[in-house]
């Protein structure tokens, strides 16, 4: 449970069974950044992995299976960054051994430049990813609702276009 802590991301729901936490960020992860561009790629379950963009005032993830990472056609999501922009772990959702959604804890920037700490959360529909929704960490009980929201995404994936 103590690993729940750190991402701060807790509650029941017969999660742990179907939760598996990876690193955001640090020595299991490939850096690719540049002067200008801070960019790395953190391995996650099944052949998932999680690639984090941040050039300054705009940052984003992009989650989909290792083998489609580079034909993704764009970020899974993207926003005005914050002085820290990730948290340092991942919890990820699994159905059936495969990532289903993740909960990544975030920063931004809002209006009047304003930070805003959320609990971003991701619907994973195989090689397609995308945000769901996020959970404001000063809300009662953040931690339960945006694991709650992440298992209806596992469940619901990606709304279709």
């Amino acid at each position: 449970m103590a690993v729940a802590i750190v991402l701060g991301i807790s509650g029941t729901h017969g999660a742990l069974a179907q939760t598996k936490f990876t690193p955001a960020t640090g020595a299991a992860c490939k850096d690719e950044s540049t002067d200008e561009l801070g960019l790395w790629t953190c391995p996650g379950p099944a052949g998932y992995v999680v690639s984090f963009a941040d050039e300054g005032n705009i940052v984003s993830v992009t989650i989909a299976p290792r083998i489609a990472i580079e034909k993704v056609s764009g970020p899974t999501a993207q926003w005005r960054g914050a002085g820290k922009s990730f948290g340092e772990k991942v919890q990820w959702i699994m159905r059936a051994g495969v990532p289903r959604a993740a909960v990544i804890r975030t920063w931004r920037t809002v209006e009047d430049e304003k930070e805003l700490q959320e609990l971003s959360v991701f619907a994973i529909s195989g090689a397609k990813a995308c945000l769901v929704g996020s959970v404001d960490v000063h809300t009662d009980k953040a931690n339960d609702v945006a694991l709650a929201r992440a298992h209806q995404a596992a469940n619901a994936g990606c709304p279709r276009k």
